[in-house]
């Protein structure tokens, strides 16, 4: 117990005087919009989107079409057994 405290002290007063000497650098918030809404905006994310909706539409298709014939199957059974 005493020893992780001294530990945590030891940890506080480094931090302390690099905090001192290592001054922390204040980006350009209007750098940093630009750069959010370029990155939002990009071709390449768009693609990525068009892509994953073309996607999720043929497989919610390909899952319809595979519950449709199986009910079809399920029903051309039943009447093939009266």
């Amino acid at each position: 117990m005493r020893k992780s405290k001294l530990n945590n002290e030891t940890l506080l007063a480094l931090e302390d005087s690099l905090k001192d000497k290592f001054h922390p650098v204040e980006p350009d918030q209007q750098f940093v919009r630009h750069l959010r809404i370029r990155l939002e905006e990009s071709p390449i994310l768009y693609r990525r989107r068009r892509t994953a909706a073309t996607l999720l539409t043929i497989a919610g298709g390909l899952l319809l079409g595979l519950a449709i014939f199986l009910i079809g199957r399920g029903f051309l059974s039943q009447s093939g057994e009266a």
